[in-house]
């Protein structure tokens, strides 16, 4: 399989990096590199559409955030390439597939191409600002402020139809900014978190207890199980309870 790309990096070190690894992985194959931001403009509005385009946000005379907004039907798949956290609301809003915080490693850069192109069953994870310890948030503010959550403190998320609520074990906070079911499907496939409900997904550490069709969760918290999840609820209790009794 092959996988066409373009990148696009006013830093010709940072390009030359990215080239490099894409070199280590033969199914990329590289279509073309741009320095200036306005010459990728005018030459990939006109060109066949890629796989995938990797795009600095920081550039002169146009933003990779606004290159993107411009280009993003010309690429099945947009990653960002920056050195800055805060530009993943605006990753966000353009529909980027993946974030890639400088310095990144060919080991992350290998997961996040992985994740697009997943081998065999595997599912394609969401934006990968996502790591395996903790995603950042944007907070409902004046400032769009991103928040580091980590899995070990979250205790459940809650979809409240216009917002999305993070209950973790210091603090509770409410975000509108990123879609649910991206949420969702990162942590359906997060081993730590299971769905009780069609817009509740617990943490399965965070399970204190279960009193009826009410789950206990850590910090008084609690939660009531939909019929339509007791199957999948039962039967993770009852393999972790002979597990422990193995």
């Amino acid at each position: 399989m092959s996988i066409s790309c373009i990148a696009i990096d006013d830093d010709p070190h940072a390009l030359e990096n990215l080239v490099a690894y894409m070199e280590k992985l033969p199914e990329l194959t590289l279509v073309r590199t741009f320095t200036e931001p306005l010459q990728a403009l005018a030459e990939i509005s006109v060109a066949d559409p890629v796989d995938i385009i990797f795009m600095d946000v920081e550039m002169p005379a146009l933003s990779g955030i606004e290159l993107a907004s411009l280009l993003r039907k010309k690429a099945k798949h947009l990653i960002f390439t920056t050195g800055h956290a805060r530009y993943a609301i605006d990753a966000f809003r353009v529909e980027a597939d993946a974030y890639l915080l400088k310095p990144y490693s060919i080991l992350h850069f290998t997961k996040t191409i992985n994740n697009l192109y997943p081998v065999g069953n595997q599912d394609k994870q969401p934006l990968s600002i996502f790591t395996d310890h903790y995603f950042y948030i944007p907070l409902n503010n004046e400032n769009d402020e991103l928040v580091r959550v980590n899995f070990d403190d979250l205790i459940a998320l809650e979809d409240q139809r216009h917002d999305i609520n993070f209950i973790t074990t210091t603090v509770t906070l409410l975000s509108a900014k990123i879609n649910f079911a991206k949420m969702l499907n990162m942590l359906r496939s997060h081993s730590g978190f299971i769905q009780i409900s069609s817009d509740v997904i617990i943490s399965k550490k965070h399970i204190k207890g279960v009193i009826g069709d009410h789950i206990l969760l850590s910090n008084g918290v609690s939660f009531a199980i939909q019929d339509s999840h007791k199957s999948s609820f039962t039967d993770f209790l009852n393999h972790n309870s002979s597990q422990s009794g193995s």
